[in-house]
């Protein structure tokens, strides 16, 4: 499993992932005025130029089932050797209330055997609500994870509401749901605004940081390209292991509005980011010694 995740890493260990896992809010980032008028053709295509002309600058790649099985066995390896991170949860759902799940037909065993050196899952939870199904879901995936040698990447995405209690929210998915995890992708927990910088940022991260059990990363959240940057900056600085960005690198080449190598220089910015004030992954225990008893106790 160690060696899996050290594919989706840089030599130095560090996780500067490129994220294009999107689907319903990869239309919306492109054609914002007109969603539905994405097809399947232009999503494939646009994606197939985002992996042509940024995957090789990442230490992995984050990608859909539904792209990755449409790309020919000779497209599934990039020259660099960066990892493929597959996120295999079904992402129709919007409410926390609404127990989470797989795609259909899809499970670790199944992402190892088209190629994933990583799992990714993402889920909503309330802090204020009942998280039986959440944790459910997760404790489940994680044991699949175990048993086909293939670590998890686990996203918990609080449910919006004061933009003040991020940082609050954000530190209670690392406390409910960080033990299942190989790596955890946390939203950044603080306000992401221009200008919020500063010791609230400052404290909040390094409150993550020694609250999670296992390696984490950041997710740009579709946020300015600057303002990720900034906050990266910050989290790596507490001991986040770098970043999982999309939207805040590729939105304008997605869209036809800008150009690849504008992207390229902000996935290289990031990544020097994470490679100059980030944590060695390797500097934590692996997941599994943490979530073993309980995998075998909740994962039934």
């Amino acid at each position: 499993m160690s060696d899996r995740l050290r594919r989706a890493a840089t030599d130095t260990g560090r996780f500067a992932i490129l994220a294009m896992d999107h689907v319903g809010s990869f239309a919306e980032a492109v054609r914002p005025r007109d969603p539905d008028s994405v097809t399947p053709g232009f999503l494939r295509e646009a994606k197939t130029r985002l992996l042509s002309g940024l995957g090789e600058r990442a230490s992995a790649v984050l990608v859909d089932p539904g792209f990755w099985s449409s790309l020919p066995p000779e497209r599934r390896r990039l020259s660099n050797g960066a990892g493929i991170v597959l996120g295999i949860e079904d992402g129709d759902y919007s409410r926390a209330a609404t127990a989470p799940r797989l795609l259909p037909g899809w499970d670790a065993e199944r992402a190892v055997g088209e190629g994933a050196d990583a799992v990714k899952i993402s889920f909503h939870y309330d802090p204020e609500d009942d998280d039986a199904a959440p944790r459910r879901f997760v404790s489940g995936v994680a044991a699949q994870c175990r048993a086909a040698g293939v670590p998890l990447f686990c996203e918990p995405l609080a449910v919006a509401g004061d933009p003040r209690s991020r940082a609050r929210t954000v530190l209670e998915g690392v406390r409910r749901f960080g033990e299942w995890a190989d790596v955890l992708k946390v939203q950044f927990p603080g306000e992401m605004r221009p200008g919020a910088s500063g010791e609230a940022w400052e404290e909040a991260c390094r409150e993550l940081n020694s609250l999670s059990p296992v390696p984490w990363t950041v997710l740009s959240e579709g946020s300015d390209y600057r303002l990720f940057a900034e906050c990266l900056r910050v989290a790596c600085r507490a001991g986040a292991s770098g970043f999982m960005a999309g939207r805040a690198v590729w939105r304008e080449a997605a869209a036809g509005e800008g150009d690849m190598e504008t992207c390229a220089a902000r996935l290289d910015g990031l990544r020097a980011i994470a490679e100059e004030e980030g944590a060695d992954w390797r500097g934590r225990t692996p997941a599994a010694a943490h979530r073993s008893t309980r995998v075998t106790e909740e994962g039934r």
